[in-house]
C-alpha cells in the first residue's frame, strides 16, 4: 500500500465526514495541494467503512479515532480502539495510534510502521517531559510523532510552536491547540513540522486553521528563511485578509518576514507588543476592539493624535511607534472621488474606523457629522473630535453628500443596510468601510447601488491603508496596483 505510505512533510486536510457521501463531498473541497486526509471518524455518528474512505481519492488517507482523554470523542473500550486501528491499517490506511494506549509497543501490531503516526494530545499544557515523550514515540518506529499541547492564550501558542524548532531534524510536528492557537501552527510549520493539519469545512481541533489558508495565505509547502514576525492583532482576526496581503508582499521582495493573524482577548493583559518571539515581531497591525488601547503602546504620530486611535505599531528605536493608516484607507479612495469642499458627510460609527473616517473626510473639505447606535457615545466621541453629533434614529432624515458605514452593520447576510433607504434617495456617495471575506458586496453596498448611488467598499480602504502599511513593514516599493491584483486572486469570481 505504498501510495498510503506518508510523504514528509505531509499537508494534511482534516474532515470530519458524517458519511461516505460527506466524506466525498468534502474530499472536493480540499486544496489540490493537499498530499493527505485526515478522516476523523471518532467524530463520525456511525461507523465508517476506512476501505471505502481510501477508495475516496488518490491521496494518502490518515485514519484517526481520537479518544476522550485526548480531547476527542472516542469513548469505546481499548478493545475497540485497537479493533478500529487495526481494521484501517488493514484496509491500507494510515493510522494514529495513540501512544499512550500502549499498542505501539508490541512489534507485531501494525508492522509496517510507515503507515503509523504515534501522537500524543495533552489538552491542557505541553508535558514537563515532552523531550522524553517525543524520543519514545520515534522509538516505535512510527513514520512521524505527533505532540498537540492545549494553550490558553497567544504566549502560550508560542512557545509550543518554539518546541518544534527545538525537536530539530527529527520527524515529528508539535503544534499548539486551542482558541489562540492558529499562529502557533503556521510557526510550527515553517519550524519544521512533519505533519501541518488544516481544515476543510470547520475546524476538526480548537483553533485549526484551514488548509487553503495556510497554503495560500502562508505558503507553508514553500518554507523560507524568517527573520522578522509581524501580524495583525485582534479579538477574532482569523477573517482578515491582511496575512494574504502582507506574505505575498513580503514573498515578491523576497524578504525573511512573516505575518500572522494574533488573537488577543485581553490587550491590557496579554499586552502583544511586549511579546518575546525569535523571530522577533517587527510590527502589528491592530484591529477591533483593540485600536483605542493601541495608543498608549508606542510614540503616538500625527494621525494617532488626531484620530485618538492607532491601527498599527512599529518598531522603533527604543520602544514603538503608533500610526494609524486608517486615515490613508479612507482618504485615499474619497480622493478620487472629489475634494468634498463645500459638502456634507454623515460617519456611522464611534469606534477606530469612525474615527479615522472623521478625520480623512474633513481633511478632504467635508463637514462632518458623526452617529452611533449609542447616542451618548456618538456625543463622546464628536466632541472628541470636534464634530457635531447626531442621534442615530435621525439619520434617515438627512440629506448628505456622503455617508460613511464604520460600523459592522450590512457583513452578514441577514444584515440591512446600515445606511438607511431614505438617506439613500438622494444618490449620495456611499463609503462602506465593511468588506466580506468571501467577496461579496455588503447588504449597505447592495443597497446604495440598487438606488444609484456611487460607491467605496471595504476592500478598497483595505488596499489603501495595506499600501501605508507595507512601507512601515518593509515593502516601501508596494503600490495600490499590486495589492488590488492580490486581493482580486483572493476573489477570483
Amino acid at each position: 500500500m505504498s501510495e498510503n505510505i506518508l510523504s514528509i512533510p505531509a499537508y494534511v486536510a482534516s474532515i470530519a465526514p458524517k458519511n461516505l457521501a460527506d466524506a466525498r463531498r468534502l474530499a472536493d473541497r480540499v486544496p489540490a495541494r493537499a498530499t493527505a486526509i485526515e478522516y476523523r471518524l471518532d467524530a463520525a455518528p456511525s461507523p465508517l467503512d476506512a476501505r471505502a474512505l481510501i477508495d475516496v481519492g488518490p491521496r494518502t488517507a490518515i485514519v484517526t479515532y481520537r479518544s476522550l482523554r485526548e480531547g476527542g470523542r472516542f469513548d469505546g473500550s481499548a478493545e475497540e480502539y485497537r479493533r478500529l486501528v487495526a481494521a484501517a491499517y488493514e484496509a491500507g490506511a494510515t493510522v494514529d495510534v495513540e501512544h499512550a494506549t500502549g499498542l505501539l509497543s508490541d512489534a507485531t501490531f501494525l508492522p509496517d510502521r510507515r503507515r503509523v503516526i504515534a501522537s500524543l494530545h495533552a489538552p491542557f499544557a505541553p508535558p514537563p517531559d515532552w523531550k522524553e515523550r517525543l524520543a519514545s514515540m520515534l522509538a516505535t518506529g512510527a513514520r512521524c510523532a505527533k505532540l498537540v499541547a492545549g494553550t490558553h492564550d497567544l504566549p502560550g501558542a508560542l512557545r509550543v510552536a518554539a518546541m518544534q524548532r527545538e525537536a530539530g531534524s527529527v520527524p515529528a510536528a508539535v503544534f499548539p491547540m486551542g482558541p489562540a492557537s492558529a499562529p502557533g501552527r503556521v510557526l510550527s510549520a515553517f519550524f519544521g513540522s512533519s505533519l501541518v493539519y488544516g481544515s476543510v469545512d470547520g475546524e476538526t481541533a480548537p483553533g485549526q486553521p484551514s488548509l487553503a489558508e495556510l497554503l495560500d495565505a502562508y505558503a507553508v509547502d514553500s518554507p523560507r528563511k524568517i527573520d522578522a514576525l509581524y501580524g495583525i492583532i485582534g479579538a477574532n482576526p482569523a477573517g482578515s485578509l491582511s496575512p494574504r496581503i502582507h506574505n505575498a508582499l513580503f514573498r515578491a521582495r523576497g524578504l525573511p518576514s512573516l505575518y500572522l493573524a494574533l488573537p488577543v482577548a485581553d490587550f491590557e493583559r496579554e499586552l502583544p507588543f511586549v511579546l518575546e518571539s525569535d523571530p522577533p515581531f517587527r510590527g502589528f497591525s491592530v484591529t477591533s476592539p483593540w485600536k483605542l488601547a493601541a495608543v498608549r503602546a508606542g510614540a503616538p504620530s500625527d494621525d494617532v493624535r488626531a484620530v485618538g486611535a492607532a491601527n498599527t505599531l512599529v518598531r522603533a528605536r527604543g520602544g514603538w511607534r503608533a500610526e494609524n493608516t486608517d486615515v490613508d484607507g479612507v482618504f485615499d479612495p474619497l480622493a478620487d472621488h472629489d475634494t468634498g469642499e463645500g459638502r456634507s458627510a454623515v460617519v456611522l460609527g464611534a469606534g477606530g474606523a469612525a474615527r479615522a473616517a472623521v478625520v480623512a473626510a474633513r481633511r478632504i473639505g467635508y463637514e462632518v457629522v458623526l452617529a452611533a447606535r449609542r447616542d451618548s457615545e456618538a456625543d463622546r466621541v464628536a466632541s472628541e473630535l470636534r464634530v457635531d453629533s447626531l442621534a442615530w434614529d435621525d439619520v434617515a432624515a438627512t440629506e448628505a453628500d456622503l455617508y460613511v458605514n464604520a460600523t459592522p452593520a450590512g457583513f452578514a447576510d441577514a444584515d440591512s443596510s446600515a445606511v438607511p433607504e431614505a438617506a439613500l434617495a438622494g444618490r449620495p456617495l456611499v463609503f462602506d468601510c465593511v468588506y466580506r471575506r468571501d467577496g461579496r458586496e455588503t447588504a449597505t453596498v447592495r443597497a446604495a447601488k440598487a438606488a444609484g448611488c456611487a460607491t467605496i467598499d471595504g476592500v478598497a480602504m483595505l488596499a489603501a491603508q495595506a499600501v501605508r502599511q507595507a512601507h512601515l513593514f518593509g515593502a516601501a516599493d508596494a503600490t495600490p496596483e499590486e495589492v488590488r491584483a492580490i486581493l482580486g486572486e483572493a476573489f477570483p469570481g
